[in-house]
């Protein structure tokens, strides 16, 4: 009986022995250098896109344009390793396995996230598509807002200077409008 305990118990030694072997190796890196810059960019074209939508009246290709180059910064992220790329099953032939990613464990589906909702807005301003409810488009892209918020938290990035952009709330005068003088009229007084 006593052996059967010590063999158990070095059994379990040895279980423990690697998983504190193999767990610091799964530990976040810091992101790379890039990554500072390529949030930067994306809360560049964010504001864009809130400054579209917000225009009097909403800008709907500006919207698309600057919610195109935005998924094109997320996939640069990606490239760069700021971000996970999503799981496949197999890498396409002749290329090589795809790195596990290395980072905090809500970040894939935050970044998931982030991809679907800028797609999301996006297939609504196209050209081409049913033009939205304006509510109902500022809402969604305040959720993406928010949604590349808990990215940036959840992945480790830094939040670019100043901040995300913001929708303004209904009644407060937008970040691209300028107040002019409505124009006046005269009547005719006698002299």
């Amino acid at each position: 009986m006593g052996t059967i305990r010590k063999s158990i118990a070095s059994g379990i030694s040895l279980i423990v022995a690697g998983v504190v072997l193999v767990v610091p190796s799964a530990v976040a890196e810091e992101p790379p250098a890039a990554c500072g810059g390529l949030v930067g960019q994306l809360s560049s074209t964010l504001k864009g896109v809130v400054d579209g939508v917000v225009a009097e009246p909403p800008e709907g290709k500006a919207v698309s344009e600057a919610l195109g180059d935005s998924l094109g910064l997320l996939t640069a992220m990606q490239g760069a390793k700021c971000l996970p790329v999503p799981p496949v099953s197999a890498p396409a032939a002749g290329s090589p396995a795809a790195e596990p990613f290395l980072g905090p464990e809500l970040c894939p589906s935050h970044a998931m996230a982030s991809f679907a909702g800028v797609y999301s807005v996006l297939s609504k301003v196209v050209p081409g598509a049913v033009p939205p409810d304006l509510g109902k488009l500022k809402n969604e892209v305040t959720g993406v807002l928010k949604t590349v918020k808990d990215l940036l938290a959840n992945c480790g990035l830094p939040e670019p200077e100043g901040g995300l952009p913001t929708v303004p709330a209904p009644g407060s005068p937008s970040p691209t409008s300028t107040t002019t003088p409505s124009p006046t009229t005269t009547s005719a007084r006698p002299t």
